[in-house]
């Protein structure tokens, strides 16, 4: 009997990805975009498919023998250096391009080459975006090798020469300092750190290259005086005095003192990193040029020069200078120390040229229309604006921040609910992002009203106000504490608008203001229109419906076009969140329309943006999505678009290449979305953007970098949600399905998906969710995982749960009940439970049989099984009885040769030898050509012509051998003895049967 797996094609929906349910209070659905009808869910083909296709592509595209390293297949050599040459390889088991380092044959020391395995392992663990990564390091013909992530770029020094800003210099080694930290904290010192070992990617990703490598380049000239080298070259050597045994290893010009006297460690990179911003920054280096024989006799001068003086900030300068001290104590504790010390320079000098240069601070000058700007001169003695720091106190301030830690507290203490304390950090820093931001808003308005545009400035003094209302109506939803709200809450907080994007806002002008007699009925309505709009985003949508419905007749009543626009864009987006994308979409246009009509260009967008949103993921039309977007795009121009809503403007865009299937082109624009959501802080909808961005790569494919982009996902997640949070597990159970589906998934992929589907169950049953339907899914994927790796008894624990959830929360009509019994069923019989294994094969074939019929192949199937399971507990006539039905339903539709043919086959043959019917059994086995190829079929066919020959002659040697293949067969797969143990029981074996198979 072959394990029986469930039949995810035929009705069920057990394995499809979690969010339909809630997605429209996200974004963008959890596992992608769905494809067009008729096709529902992912559609991937199956192993047989894959194998299938992966022979016939090697067939049509064979080639002569390449040249390989390992399992890597070596394309074209990409360059060459003093240690070693890079190619341009293929990894043909993950099916991704890498770049292969082979190390020069005179550098293989076995000291160095050993430390550099040690490091380059260390540096595989590391995994971080400012590294390169390193999969492998190896040895092939006797020289080192390192398989490592391929990037599309040049090196930094190359990029230097364009001409960059300073502050994209800045940047660009603030990020290589990040990685070169990271690898500190992993145990890995670089020893080289320089321009030539920095990678800029073409997206702008900036990655540290050849860590350790220095350390090999011990050649000849080594073993005596050191040779002289430029100073942009790469040296080793040996010190020839008593005291500096040490190996020495590097390039010149980047390295300290000690560094030439054989002494690297941290401190040292630290030192070649401040050598790098320094050239980078201002054009050389802030050591005199020297030779290695001056540095070694003491003859240099270690005194940096100070920088010519220009338009690169002065405040940088006493930062590298420390880190460019003699002495490696009196440097910066380390390279963690000596970033946050220039990212505090930044924001100082953010903050210094608010108002002037950046953000809606601009608006201070800007709004000014010409007049004079005395104002920004020196400050007065004293600050009217100083107290606008205490506006938002209470709001979000911090009686409302201890008042949120202790409903957290308090909700996360219940029973099943401790995993809700992990939110409370990205709650509050998503609250004080959005106080930050009002707050320097708010400021650059105060400084602005003297001499400023007093219309304009009262625009944007009512922008902030609505932000602040809605902030308002937010934090009070959480102080509510209701567990069910702090669940959303960390998602909620990400839904509070951008104040600084008032700023663009009230230069392009406004809806007109109500009258002086409606104007506090129109306020009161909007407030009570933030109130709903929090219940939305905090997940209680038929609360949010309850209270704007009515605002739709006030609205209507109080006759101001630009507040009926804004009651009809939040009953669109809850009638969306209700599950009713039609009566959501028509609400939405509806609200373009009054907005249209009186010029609220902002309610405009949003609607345009939502309904393209709704388009690309909730209902599927790529027609009308992009005619939306189309006019999104317009509308938001208009409105002015800032950097946020353009990231979610060119999500969209790329859901909706992936809904045409233009695949190529959904990539480029997710993979742009998700790195300008993030840069923004927008984790939420980042996360979104990566799990498409994985569909499109998976549908393209590239599993692996499809799986890179799921986890990120499913780390933008931990981040947003706290890692214990069920949307974690949500995501984690996606991307787990995703992995198991898509083409060409491998071994490692199906181990990932068991590890992710273990952690999403763990997360759940942690949870007061662990009885929903999302949890009964994953249980019942990783149940089949646990049944193909032979892990019986816990497949059973695990489909027992996902039957109670199926029994709880399904129809009775529904497959899933068919689907789980047949997987318990399995568990138990290979656990040798005959009853319990016949009783679920039962359920199975019944709920087949009513939702497709008797003679469809899988009720037919589970017949057989039913066969196996009636065969071990001994009723051998009504186990033919099932099997010689499941085969002629078998064969009718799939023919003889078909995999469950075989195990009909071999059931029925296993009956007559256990009636005694040995020529009949012998004739069933004669319909084999050969042994079945299945692996389990293979153990079941040995056995039966084993016990067949014993029993008809019981000195045969052949039986004996026949019996110890079955034996070796069973040793060779998972779950295989387990399998090999119940057919000895239900064939009756006796004792010296069963030696003759334990030889």
């Amino acid at each position: 009997m072959r394990r029986q797996s469930a039949r995810y094609d035929r009705g069920g929906s057990s394995s499809g990805p979690i969010g339909s349910s809630d997605a429209a209070s996200t974004p963008f659905s959890a596992g992608g975009p769905r494809p067009e009808a008729p096709t529902e869910g992912l559609a991937f083909s199956g192993v047989d498919d894959q194998r299938l296709f992966a022979e016939l592509r090697s067939r049509l595209f064979a080639r002569g023998a390449t040249p390989r390293i390992g399992r890597y297949r070596l394309l074209h050599r990409l360059g060459a250096g003093a240690m070693g040459e890079v190619h341009l390889a293929v990894d043909d088991e993950l099916d991704r391009p890498i770049a292969i380092k082979l190390v020069h044959a005179h550098l293989a020391d076995p000291r160095s080459t050993a430390r550099l395995r040690v490091e380059a392992r260390a540096l595989a663990r590391l995994a971080h975006p400012n590294v390169v990564h390193v999969y492998e390091v190896g040895e092939h013909d006797g020289r080192t090798y390192l398989a490592m992530e391929r990037i599309e770029g040049g090196n930094l020094r190359d990029w230097l020469r364009t001409g960059p800003r300073w502050e994209q210099v800045l940047a660009a080694y603030l990020d290589a300092g990040r990685g070169l930290a990271a690898a500190h904290r992993a145990g890995v010192i670089h020893r080289d750190f320089k321009p030539d070992n920095i990678l800029r990617a073409a997206d702008g990703r900036v990655a540290v290259v050849d860590f350790g490598l220095a350390a090999l380049e011990l050649g000849d000239a080594g073993r005596g005086e050191p040779t002289s080298a430029g100073a942009g070259e790469s040296w080793s050597g040996w010190a020839p005095t008593q005291d500096r045994t040490s190996e020495i290893a590097g390039t010149p010009a980047y390295m300290p003192p000690e560094q030439f006297r054989g002494h690297a460690d941290a401190r040292a990179d630290q030192f070649a990193l401040c050598v790098s911003i320094y050239e980078g920054l201002w054009g050389c280096r802030p050591f005199t040029r020297r030779t290695l024989a001056d540095v070694l006799h003491g003859h240099v001068d270690w005194v940096p020069a100070e920088p010519p003086r220009g338009a690169v900030a002065g405040w940088l300068w006493p930062i590298l200078r420390r880190g460019l001290q003699v002495e490696p104590t009196r440097r910066w504790a380390d390279v963690d120390a000596l970033l946050a010390a220039i990212e505090a320079g930044l924001a100082r000098g953010r903050r210094r040229r608010l108002v002037a240069r950046s953000g809606v601070a601009a608006l201070a000058v800007g709004l000014l229309s010409g007049t004079s700007v005395a104002w920004w001169g020196a400050a007065p003695v004293v600050d009217d604006c100083a107290a606008v720091a205490r506006e938002l106190d209470d709001t979000w301030g911090a009686d409302q921040r201890a008042q949120l830690g202790e409903r957290f507290a308090r909700a996360g203490a219940a029973e099943d609910m401790a995993w809700l304390v992990d939110s409370e950090a990205p709650v509050v820093a998503g609250l004080d992002r959005w106080r930050a931001r009002w707050s320097a808003a708010r400021g650059a308005l105060c400084r602005a009203r003297t001499g400023g545009d007093p219309v304009v400035l009262d625009r944007l003094g009512r922008c902030l106000e609505r932000h602040r209302g809605a902030a308002q109506a937010m934090v009070a939803a959480l102080l509510g504490g209701e567990p069910a709200v702090l669940r959303a809450a960390p998602e909620a907080v990400l839904h509070l608008g951008d104040p600084q994007a008032c700023e663009r806002e009230a230069r392009q002008g406004g809806p007109p203001e109500p009258p002086a007699a409606l104007a506090g009925e129109v306020q009161q309505v909007r407030e009570q229109l933030a109130r709903a709009e929090a219940d939305l985003h905090t997940g209680r949508t038929e609360a949010a419906w309850a209270g704007a419905v009515p605002l739709e007749a006030r609205a209507q009543a109080l006759g101001h076009g630009p507040l009926v626009a804004e009651v009809g864009l939040v009953l669109g987006r809850i009638a969306v969140a209700r599950g009713r994308s039609q009566e959501g979409l028509e609400r939405l246009e509806q609200a373009v329309d009054a907005a249209e009509a009186a010029h609220h260009d902002r309610v405009v967008a949003s609607s345009w943006r939502h309904m393209a949103m709704v388009a690309a993921t909730e209902a599927p039309d790529l027609a009308a999505g992009r005619r939306w977007l189309r006019r999104a795009d317009a509308a938001s121009a208009r409105v002015g678009l800032d950097a946020g809503t353009a990231a979610r403007l060119d999500a969209i865009r790329g859901d909706l290449s992936l809904l045409a299937r233009e695949f190529d082109g959904a990539v480029e624009q997710l993979r742009a979305a998700e790195a300008a959501l993030t840069d923004q802080g927008d984790l939420l909808y980042a996360a979104h953007a990566a799990s498409s961005l994985g569909t499109a790569l998976l549908e393209r494919g590239e599993p692996a970098a499809a799986r890179e982009a799921f986890e990120r996902a499913l780390g933008q997640r931990e981040r947003a949600f706290g890692p214990r949070h069920p949307e974690v597990a949500r995501a984690a159970y996606n991307l787990a399905q995703a992995l198991r589906g898509s083409a060409g998934a491998g071994a490692d992929h199906e181990a990932l998906a068991g590890e992710l589907l273990r952690r999403a169950v763990a997360i759940w049953a942690g949870t007061a969710e662990a009885s929903s339907l999302d949890a009964g899914r994953a249980a019942f994927v990783l149940a089949q995982l646990e049944l193909d790796a032979g892990r019986f008894e816990r497949a059973v624990a695990l489909a027992e749960r996902a039957e109670a959830v199926f029994g709880a929360a399904l129809e009775p009509a529904r497959l899933e009940h068919a689907e789980v019994a047949a997987l318990l069923a399995t568990g138990h019989y290979f656990l040798g439970r005959p009853g319990p294994a016949i009783a679920g094969f039962r359920r199975a074939v019944a709920g087949y049989a009513a939702a497709h019929g008797a003679d469809d192949p899988y009720t037919a199937s589970f017949r057989v099984a039913l066969g196996w399971a009636l065969l071990a507990a001994g009723e051998v006539a009504e186990a033919r009885t099932e099997l010689e039905a499941g085969r002629a339903a078998i064969d009718g539709a799939a023919g003889a040769a078909s995999e469950d043919s075989t195990d009909a086959r071999l059931g029925l043959a296993a009956a007559e030898l256990v009636a005694g019917e040995y020529a009949r059994a012998a004739a069933r086995l004669a319909e084999f050509a050969e042994a079945p190829a299945g692996e389990l079929d293979r153990v079941t066919f040995a056995l039966v012509s084993g016990l067949l020959a014993v029993r008809r002659e019981p000195a045969s040697r052949r039986a004996a051998a026949t019996l110890g293949r079955a034996r070796a067969h069973a040793r060779a797969v998972a779950g295989g003895e387990a399998m090999l143990a119940v057919l000895l029981d239900s064939m009756g074996a006796s004792a010296s049967e069963r030696a003759l198979v334990a030889r």
